[in-house]
Formats: C-alpha cells, structure tokens, sequence
C-alpha cells in the first residue's frame, strides 16, 4: 500500500507478521522522481532497538531498485526495524 501526503511518501511492506514502512520522501525532493533504475543505493534502518552504527545500509554493487529494496527489507526483518528510508 502507498501513501502519499503532500511531500511525504511511503510505502507499507507486510513481511511475516511485522509491517514496515519505505520512506521515500527526501529522494523524492532531491531526484524530483521516485526511486527507480539501476545504482549504488543506501538506505537507513529505524529501530528502537538497533545501535546507532547499524542503522545505515549501503548495498556495495549497483542493483536495480527492487533487488536493493529486497536485501534492505531482509536486513530490516533480522534487525526487527520498523522503517526504512531511502537515502539520496
């Protein structure tokens, strides 16, 4: 499910029994687009629960949009993060 509400878009990931929230705001602001193609991406992991130093993700090889989102939404189930965020 998408939402979008003014400048705010996220998206809501049911994985197992936990939802997770992608944050697509501030990409969105700086790219004037949604996320898409093939890059070096980064997201943030937000969880009560994981240390600071661990909340950053940088998938190390250029992957499409969709193959990144999948390896971030696996780390965020091991973590147990509640949201992840798209970096620029």
């Amino acid at each position: 499910m998408t939402l979008s509400t003014g400048i705010i878009t996220r998206t809501r990931l049911r994985i197992g029994m936990t939802e997770i929230e992608v944050h697509t705001d501030r990409y969105e602001r700086e790219h004037g687009r949604k996320p898409a193609g093939r890059r070096f991406w980064r997201f943030t992991l937000v969880s009560s629960t994981v240390t600071a130093k661990d909340h950053h993700l940088d998938i190390g090889q250029p992957l499409a949009y969709r193959a990144a989102l999948e390896q971030a939404k696996e780390m965020a189930r091991l973590r147990k993060s509640e949201q992840i965020i798209v970096k620029p």
